[in-house]
């Protein structure tokens, strides 16, 4: 994607969401994960699928409370292992009973490069980014620190490309709730736009703990499917006070074209 249509779509996404802001509180379109994401994209017409693409013609949107400071989710991606269902294989073997459905093991845990992250079952886990070998390894401990399994990992090569062509450009919206009669309204009232740095620079924010891999493998709670696993996958975040640790922001306004 050329920086001339990068432009033209910031150009045009900034002008939809004016339009948004001045709407003021917009009933939720959705509950649950990601409903302010959703409502936007629902009012952008844009409807919701599941594809490892960026969200609008090469701007990947992300949405959150104002005051949240909880992970921007970047990406998901199936790691490669032992297993050909990897996160099967780590939800069978160091999943813990789920407190609701104890015949369900759930594996519900983030884990950095730093430290080791204990799960209730007494195990650990953290990252391990291999530059000769050019993989990022998921690391499992024992109740002692004894590494006892490496056999989830994630190829550089995949993490590059999906990063790339799911993350390049980022546009992050934020919004202020409220709830009236049970029902639940967004503001949308800040958009700021950002541009991907470079592969190193995402390694190396693994190696210094500010980008985490979350695993979340549960158990539905309710609905037709309560009491089944349910895999939401695994993904890599960041905490947007550390955006521009790994974006440069991004503007238009004093760029022109021949």
């Amino acid at each position: 994607m050329t920086e001339k249509k990068i432009d033209a779509t910031i150009k045009e996404l900034k002008e939809k969401f004016e339009k948004i802001k001045k709407m003021g509180y917009i009933e939720s379109t959705s509950k649950g994960r990601g409903n302010i994401g959703l409502t936007f994209e629902k009012l952008l017409g844009k409807e919701n699928d599941n594809f490892q693409v960026s969200d609008y013609n090469g701007v990947e949107i992300k949405a959150k409370h104002g005051f949240s400071k909880t992970y921007i989710t970047l990406f998901s991606l199936v790691p490669s292992g032992s297993g050909f269902f990897e996160t099967k294989r780590l939800r069978d073997k160091f999943g813990y009973k789920d407190i609701d459905f104890p015949n369900v093991k759930v594996l519900n845990k983030s884990a950095w490069a730093k430290y080791k992250n204990e799960l209730k079952n007494g195990y650990k886990i953290s990252q391990e980014v291999d530059y000769e070998n050019k993989k990022i390894y998921l690391c499992v401990y024992d109740k002692n620190n004894n590494l006892i399994d490496k056999d989830t990992f994630w190829y550089f090569s995949d993490v590059k490309e999906t990063l790339f062509r799911k993350m390049n450009v980022l546009a992050l919206i934020k919004a202020w709730p409220k709830r009236t009669n049970e029902k639940i309204y967004y503001r949308y009232y800040d958009i700021e736009f950002y541009k991907l740095k470079d592969f190193n620079t995402f390694l190396n924010l693994i190696n210094r703990g500010q980008i985490r891999i979350d695993i979340q493998l549960g158990v539905f709670k309710s609905g037709p499917k309560i009491g089944q696993e349910h895999d939401h996958g695994i993904t890599f975040g960041i905490k947007e006070c550390d955006l521009l640790k790994l974006y440069d922001k991004y503007d238009i306004k004093d760029k022109k074209y021949v």
